[in-house]
């Protein structure tokens, strides 16, 4: 489970709950906040999200942490927490270069540990990043500066074809996600230290902020297909900061676009329909890739909100911009993605039998050698197969599914076998759900 970002500061901070509790309580009266009882409880329930503190709370809080009482208002709970952490740029910097260099470079420290998805923007912090980039792009004040690429210019042609290279996997690759995921933070921290320290006072150039943004998307697909979601929001809300600092509209639109996928997977349908139509507004005409995924993350938000015949239009509009300006690797991998999506739909939807109808045909192909290399994302979409059946109690039909992911991948990354984990862990009782368990733990455990 993610830890809660009070449980970060805490922990940072060597306190247990009554520590901190007595921190609090000292702290709220220090202030003139009046007298406060110090139960270790309250921390936990904070913590475990059961509560939100009283607004003195929160104030006391914020002044153990140095987070001005203005941004506790502005922000609200639990996200002006983040504001003491290594993630305080991506809440608070502006968006100009400099503001994109400083989300950027946060971005080269991530944890590599698993975690479930969980949200470190969202309401209306998410509202005013969004506003942020979309008054960027409006402005372009200085995209004439921006795109001066002065001597490095050679340099970055060489970067942008090794970014190229390594986007050519998303659509199939024989790959580990590990070692594509290594090779992409490598290239990303090559042109952030770029962006961060340029050679010789030379100005950064727009054409840097583009390829950084393109590096940031991928590292943050690549953290996804791993199941590591809270590393794959703050890749992708950099991109979008570098995105609108190059004053690009395909490139912010994207963002926007995969930003809204974050959201989706976290259980949040009404932001990601927020950033889709903060996408289209960025760009109303997007590359056939993007508009696919534009139409395919409205549909499955709109299932979750139950509008099942607004969700169908646009899984119609997906499939038409399937074959728009692909390649055959990049409609395979599109068709897929809206296979997927079909039966996503069925599934939100509660009908369980149509998804399972959908998802059948789909695994078989998933997993059945091809002429092309299989997609990133395969486990992540025999997951979502795997859920289906066990939803409607084809156990054997779930755990079969299992083992042709691990098949499939040699060996899941750890935070995407923590996903099979969990979905397959309400039904342990079960010997074959059991054996499927202990090959996905394999020696780790």
């Amino acid at each position: 489970m993610t830890l809660h970002p009070l449980a970060q500061l805490r922990a940072a901070a060597g306190l247990s709950h009554p520590a901190y509790a007595r921190l609090v309580a000292e702290t709220h009266e220090a202030l003139g906040l009046g007298p406060m009882a110090a139960r270790r409880e309250k921390v936990s329930r904070w913590e475990s999200g059961r509560t939100i503190p009283g607004h003195s709370a929160q104030l006391a809080m914020a002044h153990i942490h140095h987070v001005p009482a203005t941004e506790v208002c502005r922000l609200g709970w639990p996200h002006w927490l983040y504001l003491a952490s290594r993630d305080a740029g991506l809440l608070s910097a502006p968006h100009t270069g400099e503001g994109a260099a400083l989300v950027l470079d946060s971005t080269l420290h991530l944890a590599d540990a698993p975690r479930s998805p969980s949200l470190l923007l969202e309401g209306r912090a998410l509202a005013e990043q969004v506003h942020g980039a979309l008054v960027r792009l409006a402005e372009a004040a200085d995209a004439a500066v921006l795109d001066a690429a002065g001597p490095l210019t050679e340099r970055l042609a060489w970067a942008q074809g090794r970014i190229e290279a390594l986007e050519e996997h998303e659509n199939g690759t024989l790959l580990p996600l590990h070692a594509l995921y290594t090779a992409a933070l490598s290239e990303h921290r090559h042109l952030v230290t770029l962006i961060t320290t340029p050679p010789g006072g030379v100005p950064v150039s727009g054409l840097l902020y583009r390829l950084a943004a393109r590096t940031s998307m991928l590292c943050a697909w690549l953290s996804s297909a791993a199941g590591e979601e809270t590393r794959a929001e703050r890749h992708v809300l950099a991109a979008l900061r570098a995105a609108a600092a190059s004053s690009s509209r395909p490139l912010t639109a994207a963002a926007l676009t995969r930003l809204a996928l974050r959201h989706l997977l976290a259980g949040s349908p009404s932001d990601a329909l927020m950033l889709l139509q903060a996408a289209r507004a960025a760009e109303p005409r997007p590359a056939p890739g993007t508009d696919v995924q534009f139409h395919g993350h409205r549909a499955l938000a709109l299932a979750h909100l139950a509008d099942s015949a607004a969700s169908r239009q646009a899984l119609d509009y997906a499939s038409r911009a399937v074959t728009r300006g692909a390649t055959t690797a990049e409609m395979a991998a599109r068709h897929h993605a809206v296979a997927v999506n079909r039966a996503l739909v069925s599934l939100h939807l509660g009908r369980l039998k149509t998804a399972r109808r959908q998802f059948g045909p789909l695994t078989e192909r998933l997993t059945t050698p091809q002429s092309c290399p299989p997609s990133p994302y395969t486990a992540q979409w025999l997951r979502y197969a795997v859920e289906t059946h066990l939803a409607l109690g084809e156990v054997d039909v779930a755990v079969h599914a299992t083992h042709r992911a691990l098949d499939l991948a040699g060996a899941l990354p750890e935070g995407l076998a923590m996903q099979f984990r969990q979905v397959l862990g309400s039904r342990q009782d079960e010997p074959l759900v059991r054996q499927a368990l202990d090959r996905l733990r394999g020696p780790r455990e």
